[in-house]
């Protein structure tokens, strides 16, 4: 029994021994897929936490002497040593000590007892070395990254020599010790080229010369010696430093002048003739550029380790500090993103230099102050720090005020310095993404050029940078805004620019890229094929140039512009050569070192751009397949928070390229139409933190309207494949959104506040309360300090403090609802349905209405007459252009006349066309719940210029020849959901609680005062009247913008009815639509417009109130949009942002009687029925249209005649009105 019992046991153990080891052999290979995981995955600390635990439990259980033990001590060293490094510098919290300890107890072990050559032990020894002296690590990993990669001499054999310097960091001198001794042993170990590299340059950080390299230094020994001119000949030391930091913007030259400079400073000993043989080649541009940069750190570092041995208050210690500074930058200058930047920090913090070394004279820009700017460009550049940036920006203010002097030298140094801050307010609206730095870098761009107008001695090379910076800022306005006029003007000045260059100037090559720009710009307005030639001429110019006589500090950006130029040939001259050529130079450049952390999506997007047009053109599958791969990529940058504003583009293609894949089939249709649907609505939602990045409305219309055409093609397409949800979330991401920035940006500081960052809310709010329209800041003179900080970086660090500068929240701030959302709001104002109205995407294909209920029952109707190009559609708005320039362009009464009707005529076809298009089906789907029904409708694209509620068919009542939609619903109007939810639980203030009626200040609407003096009578006797009053002096006030604001909500004295008789028309950008009012008595005339951008902006700075007023806009054009029907920017829209219950106003110009008649009776409707503003309008609108109708009693006068004619039922005399706001009835709340 007991032997029976011992063998039982024995087969247990040996079961429970192989269980171990195969739970181990799953342990250690899950361990190693860990490893292998890129250090961004955001899956790998949860993966490193597990197998950490793994890892653990397996060496609790092994015993003593297991030779498993080998392997597994190391293993779970290193793993812990990977997740305390993750932990990051900063933390030093006791668990972070305790995790330390830890791994260290592992390591130390595996790297006492297992030999050199095991594996396991060598990657023991190196997780090590990062524990014990990791920021050495970290300098010498990145220099064997950047610098040549050529395997430093080392040997196993011998003790490692002491160099007699002290260690080049706080690290305890134990670890030091310790880490030498690791370090021999590694070295002793497997060959391998690149960890030998590492090792050298680690070797040389912990104060020892490389291993087995000889002791003399030729090239330290000189640069020895140029450091006792620091103590010796301070004059000769400070013109070294001078030539290092002026050669940086200065043309190559050739190698025997370069030569010749170099000796000239003194260099012309032999003992110095490795130090120059190294500074000719930074003056000549030869040489590797690797090899250079390994050198310059070479020098680097003996200025580094002379400054460890030197006393504090050594009078050399700031000289030789910057000379150290001055290699370190250039250094990167050879090999971009190699800068240390504590190690350059720490050279730029010393005290600053003796005055006997600082030239006099007025206007002197010292050493120091270049070497900052210089660190800084490289700096922001390099890392996209926007705080940095604004630290920046502020210390070249503080030069340009504290610069003494008045004479040219003083001027010529402030007006570098403005050049500089221009240049970084360009980088700011790069990294920040604000359109507002844009405008102020352009603005100081122009008054640089001005300054410099007639100065002869700027240098042709200075005149050019400034030529090609102005342009380059005056191309993105003219996209952005469409001006035709601005690119001719700039073909002709710079062509004639570039026919003045001599062929070897040495930034010839960005004129050359500029010119190219315009001309593609142009090309693709046109049409014409010659700007194209010119274009693909200019292109070549640049790709052509040879990069070692462009000056150093633009040299690293060359090799990304020269790819670029290749890429813009593919769209221009789309060949499979072409393609092929772009490809291998973009994975060239993106195999080496970058300028900017951002090359790499810009390249790919650029790429992934042009090869889709390619493989359009060529139909090429294979070309379409390696778009797919550098678009996917920039997805994953994008993905993972590595984006930059205004990225949404790059997203967008990558969706086309996936949807054109799909069209084309192939064995990945399935994917690649849920991959193009993905990253479109992926698009949008970075779309919206590019708008809520922006300053103002006009700025953010100039991002938002990218998005509506995406937004109808997601919503059109997630309707074909059956998810009606997905399309209404995709028409609220991406419609209305300059409306809902405005209402978000009231919620950001209470956001900012409640996540700890009180300062932030603090100044988000001084912002929007000064962002008004008004002058540039930065437009005064360019020799002067911009007082103010650079525009846009504020919302960029707020928007990143709540997670939403990426886009990840966006959403969330921006209030997108979802579906049941939209049906509760719907429920709780009584209102039956939601409509959204949705074209087709090309013409023959139908559109959709999407009908959302406040029960259940969502239905979504194919529409096959809501497609493009429809010709009652097209006609209507093709004539509505046409009147509106007619108008202002000729007097002529008959000409007026004439297009008056041909307007007239489109009109009665389209409201003919609307019924069958969409209000039929519309009306027979929702159906009677309600007697009648309360309808919100959202018409998308163009769709939101008609006037559905005039739709009508041949079949009228009561001896009328039609029937019209607003007889069968109750209609209103929101430019999204979201504007519905808003506007809906908003309660109205009693009319009784204040009213303003405005009539018209200049005088020239004959029938304003009669319509504000009728509604003074019957409507509103304790009103106070605004505006210009003739027959009586009765005018309570002028009627300025900032009187009618007073009385809006967040004005000095709100009322409950404001009602406005005055022009009005609808700009060519929404935002520029306006109410014409009185001008102040000192203003301009334009002062006296009130625009959607006025009215919106100032809704930014406070909460709307849970009541607002009824707002009538008597007035033409006041809820129409020329252009960007999406965004459905209008006066009537911007007033209910502004925190209005109702809005009525106007979709065309309207005819003075019979509108102040209609508005009397509207308003008698409202005060003596108590009807809801909504209710009101469709029932005077039948009024209009009741042949029988009677005339109120309140009315009188001129309005009582006018009520007799016969013509009042004229669509253009009634349906020009529709309700915004809340859509219930009075008692729905």
């Amino acid at each position: 029994m007991d032997e029976e019992r011992r063998r039982d046991d024995g087969e247990d153990g040996e079961d429970g021994a192989r269980a171990l080891r195969v739970w181990a052999t799953v342990a250690a290979r899950q361990a190693q897929d860990v490893l292998r995981r890129a250090a961004d995955d955001p899956a790998r600390p949860v993966a490193l936490s597990r197998a950490i635990e793994h890892l653990a439990a397996i060496e609790r259980l092994l015993p003593a002497d297991d030779p498993l033990r080998d392997r597994f001590v190391p293993l779970l060293g290193v793993m812990v040593c990977m997740r305390f490094v993750g932990r990051g510098a900063g933390d030093t919290s006791e668990d972070a000590r305790l995790e330390r300890e830890h791994a260290l107890r592992h390591l130390r072990w595996a790297d006492r007892t297992r030999p050199l050559t095991d594996p396991f032990a060598v990657k023991a020894r190196s997780a090590l070395l990062q524990l014990l002296v990791p920021e050495h690590c970290a300098r010498a990993m990145r220099a064997w990254r950047h610098g040549p990669r050529r395997k430093p001499p080392l040997r196993a054999s011998g003790p490692l020599r002491s160099s007699g310097s002290r260690p080049t960091t706080a690290s305890p001198r134990e670890d030091l010790t310790e880490a030498r001794e690791v370090l021999k042993r590694l070295a002793a170990g497997p060959e391998d080229p690149d960890m030998s590299g590492i090792l050298g340059f680690l070797a040389s950080e912990i104060g020892e010369p490389e291993i087995g390299e000889r002791a003399e230094d030729p090239l330290a020994d000189a640069v020895q010696g140029v450091l006792r001119w620091a103590t010796d000949d301070i004059p000769r030391f400070t013109g070294l430093l001078v030539w290092l930091c002026r050669v940086v913007n200065n043309p190559a030259t050739s190698p025997e002048a370069a030569d010749a400079e170099v000796a000239a400073l003194g260099l012309d000993r032999p003992a110095f003739a490795p130090l120059r043989e190294l500074l000719t080649g930074l003056g000549s541009g030869e040489g590797d550029p690797r090899v250079l940069a390994q050198d310059v750190h070479r020098g680097a570092d003996v200025a580094r380790r002379a400054l460890r041995e030197l006393p504090a208050r050594a009078p050399q210690r700031p000289r030789i500090a910057r000379l150290h500074a001055a290699l370190l930058v250039w250094a990167n200058l050879l090999v971009p993103g190699t800068m240390d930047f504590d190690e350059v920090d720490e050279a730029l913090s010393e005290p600053g230099p003796d005055p006997d070394d600082r030239p006099s004279g007025p206007g002197y820009f010292g050493l120091e102050q270049q070497l900052a700017t210089l660190v800084d460009g490289v700096r922001v550049s390099q890392t996209g720090d926007l705080a940095h940036l604004e630290t920046s920006a502020a210390r070249i203010r503080e030069m340009m005020d504290t610069s003494p002097g008045d004479g040219e030298r003083a001027t010529a140094t402030r007006r570098t310095l403005a050049t500089g801050l221009a240049g970084l307010l360009h980088e700011a609206a790069t990294l920040g993404g604000s359109l507002r730095a844009a405008d102020a870098a352009r603005t100081m761009g122009r008054e640089l050029r001005s300054a410099y107008e007639g100065d002869g001695s700027l240098t042709l090379t200075n005149k050019l940078t400034l030529v090609v910076f102005a342009a380059q800022n005056e191309l993105a306005l003219a996209r952005r805004s469409g001006d035709p006029t601005v690119l001719p003007r700039l073909v002709e000045e710079l062509t004639g620019l570039y026919a003045t260059l001599p062929p070897d100037q040495e930034n010839r090559f960005g004129l050359a890229s500029t010119l190219a720009e315009v001309h593609q710009e142009q090309a693709a307005r046109t049409k014409d094929p010659e700007e194209l030639r010119a274009a693909a001429w200019y292109l070549r110019e640049v790709v052509e140039t040879d990069s070692r006589r462009i000056a150093p500090m633009l040299r690293p950006y060359f090799p990304a512009l020269r790819a670029s130029s290749l890429i813009r040939l593919i769209t221009i001259e789309p060949s499979r050569d072409a393609a092929d050529e772009a490809i291998a130079e973009v994975h060239r450049i993106l195999d080496g070192p970058q300028p900017t952390p951002r090359e790499e999506l810009r390249l790919r997007y650029q790429l992934g751009r042009a090869l889709l047009h390619a493989a359009r053109h060529l139909d090429d599958p294979d070309l379409l397949d390696v778009c797919i791969t550098e678009l996917s990529q920039v997805r994953e940058k994008i993905a993972r928070g590595h984006g930059l504003p205004h990225s949404a583009d790059a997203l967008t293609q990558l969706s086309d390229a996936h949807w054109l894949r799909r069209q084309r089939g192939g064995p990945s249709v399935s994917e690649d139409r849920e991959a193009a649907l993905a990253t479109r609505s992926e698009a949008l939602v970075r779309l919206s933190a590019d708008v809520l990045l922006q300053l103002g409305s006009e700025h953010g219309l100039s991002v938002a309207r990218f998005g509506s055409a995406q937004a109808l093609w997601l919503a059109y397409w997630t309707t074909v494949c059956d998810r009606p949800a997905k399309a209404v979330d995709a028409l609220e991401l991406g419609r209305a959104l300059v409306l809902r920035a405005a209402a978000a940006s009231r919620d950001i500081p209470e956001l900012l506040e409640a996540r700890g960052h009180p300062d932030l809310a603090r100044q988000w709010r001084a912002e929007v309360t000064a962002d008004v329209p008004q002058p540039d800041p930065a437009a005064g003179p360019p020799d002067q300090a911009a007082g103010q900080p650079i525009p846009g970086t504020l919302r960029a660090r707020a928007l990143d403090a709540l997670g939403a500068g990426s886009g990840a929240d966006a959403g969330k701030l921006l209030d997108t609802p979802d579906v049941p959302t939209l049906r509760a709001g719907l429920t709780a104002s009584g209102t039956d349905a939601l409509v959204y109205l949705v074209p087709g995407q090309h013409p023959g294909m139908p559109g959709f209405a999407l009908i959302l209920r406040s029960g259940t029952g969502d239905a979504v109707l194919k529409l096959p007459l809501l497609t493009p190009g429809s010709p009652p559609l097209e006609r209507y708005l093709d004539v509505t252009a046409r009147r509106t320039g007619a108008a202002g362009a000729t007097a002529d009464p008959g000409r007026r006349t004439e297009w008056d009707e041909s307007w007239e005529a489109a009109l009665r076809d389209l409201c003919d066309w609307a019924w069958p298009a969409a209000m039929g089906p519309v009306l027979a789907a929702v159906g009677p719940l309600h007697q009648p029904p309360r309808i919100v409708l959202v018409p998308c694209g163009p769709l939101g210029a008609v006037a559905w509620h005039a739709a009508r068919i041949p079949y009228g009542t009561g001896g009328r020849e039609y029937r019209y939609a607003c007889e069968e619903a109750v209609l209103s109007y929101a430019p999204s959901g979201a504007e519905f939810l808003r506007a809906a639980p908003r309660d109205r203030l009693p009319t009784t609680a204040g009213q303003v009626l405005v009539a018209d200040p200049e005088l020239s609407l004959v029938w304003a005062e009669i319509e504000a003096e009728a509604l003074h009578t019957a409507c509103y006797p304790d009103g106070l009247r605004y505006g210009e009053f003739p027959t009586a002096d009765v005018s309570d006030a002028p009627g300025t913008p900032e009187d009618i604001l007073a009385a809006l909500p967040g004005g000095g004295s709100p009322v409950a009815v404001l009602h406005i008789c005055c022009h009005a028309l609808a700009g060519p950008d929404p935002t520029r639509s306006a109410l014409w009012l009185a001008a102040p008595p000192t203003g301009p005339e334009d002062a006296g417009r009130l625009t959607v951008a006025r009215i919106l902006d100032g809704a930014a700075t406070g909460q709307p109130r849970s009541a607002g007023p009824l707002v009538v806009l008597s007035a033409c054009e006041t809820d129409l949009s020329t252009r960007d029907h999406d965004e459905a920017l209008t006066l009537s829209t911007a007033l209910v942002a502004r925190g209005a219950a109702d809005v009525i106003g106007s979709r065309w110009a309207v005819n003075d009687a019979p509108t102040a008649l209609m508005m009397a009776v509207f308003h008698d409707f409202v005060t003596t029925h108590g009807l809801a503003p909504v209710d009101a309008l469709r029932a005077a609108q039948l009024w209009m249209l009741d042949p029988r109708r009677e005339p109120p009693p309140t009315l009188r006068g001129e309005l009582r005649g006018e009520a007799t004619r016969t013509d009042l039922d004229h669509i253009h005399f009634w349906a020009a009105f529709t309700h915004q706001g809340n859509p219930a009835a009075r008692d729905a709340h």
